[in-house]
């Protein structure tokens, strides 16, 4: 056998290898990689936990690594895994593009998993009307993954790990984006609190004590460029649990989004103040990796959060 057959022979060798993984494997990678867990994995394929493992075996041998690493009580991804990861979403949305672009996106029928990564304070103004309208479809699952601040470290990897980020313009620039709601900020105090409208000054802010969330940088941020320099006393994990701190006190403020203001604003304790003159607006928005722009359950997905919201 001369070099020609023989590179030939391997090359249809290594086809008849990748034909016996068929597209449920791929998906099934996907769903291990993506959720570093044999179990977890298994519930949104809809699969036991014997046939993930089945699954993540057979996968294993095709590649001839571990893909998940047992580190303590949890998975890493091997740096093979890492490396596939975002080959295999790419390869997922090109052969979702091929098979339903005659049909398009069919959600009845779908059992797909969407994740969407928020702040508490973006799924306090998002979730409910986008709650309503995934109702319809009963094998469909939403879920929210929260957002920390390491996450915006790396934007890239963060991006292909979800279907879609909710953030502000101009934190993920150059990625594909769509608008969702406009807001503004605005001052929190308890009920208690001697602070009025008139007294918004940076010089009278700069002197009271803030509560503030875990994504405190970029508040602090915000606040520094209004030349307040915050005194921060309290911080907590969560947008929505700063009103409730608030309540009764006299000497605390804080700085929310309009919007998740006004919702707690009925469980009392609180008063919303402007913000400093000069304060500018936040318009919130929806991010995806451009490697699913094309994906048609992703088109429909944007659709269903955009149209949510008018």
């Amino acid at each position: 056998m001369n070099s020609i057959d023989a590179a030939i022979t391997a090359v249809d060798a290594r086809v008849d290898e990748i034909a016996v993984l068929d597209l449920n494997m791929l998906t099934a990678l996907r769903a291990l990689l993506q959720e570093r867990g044999v179990t977890r994995a298994g519930a949104r394929l809809g699969l036991g936990q014997p046939a993930t493992s089945a699954a993540l075996r057979r996968l294993r041998r095709h590649f001839d690594d571990p893909l998940l690493v047992r580190t303590g009580t949890s998975y890493d991804l091997s740096p093979l895994a890492s490396a596939l990861l975002g080959a295999v979403e790419e390869a997922l949305a090109a052969a979702e593009s091929v098979f339903l672009g005659a049909h398009g996106f069919r959600p009845a029928a779908s059992r797909r998993t969407f994740t969407v990564m928020a702040s508490d304070a973006g799924i306090a103004v998002l979730g409910a009307p986008l709650l309503s309208r995934f109702g319809a479809f009963v094998n469909l699952r939403l879920e929210f993954v929260p957002l920390v601040v390491d996450d915006v470290a790396d934007v890239d990897a963060t991006l292909r790990a979800v279907d879609a980020v909710v953030m502000p313009r101009g934190i993920f620039a150059g990625h594909p984006a769509a608008d969702l709601w406009s807001d503004e900020f605005v001052l929190v105090v308890g009920d208690r609190s001697a602070l009025t409208a008139d007294e918004v000054t940076p010089e009278r802010l700069s002197v009271m004590e803030w509560i503030s969330s875990f994504h405190g940088p970029s508040v602090l941020a915000t606040l520094e460029a209004w030349g307040i320099r915050p005194r921060v006393q309290v911080v907590v994990p969560s947008y929505l649990a700063i009103p409730l701190l608030l309540a009764g006190s006299d000497r605390h403020v804080a700085l929310l989004q309009r919007r998740v203001a006004e919702r707690l604003l009925p469980l009392g304790g609180v008063r919303i103040l402007p913000a400093p003159d000069g304060a500018r607006g936040i318009r919130m928005a929806l991010w995806w990796h451009a490697s699913r722009e094309r994906d048609p359950a992703h088109l429909w997905l944007r659709k269903m959060v955009v149209n949510s919201l008018i």
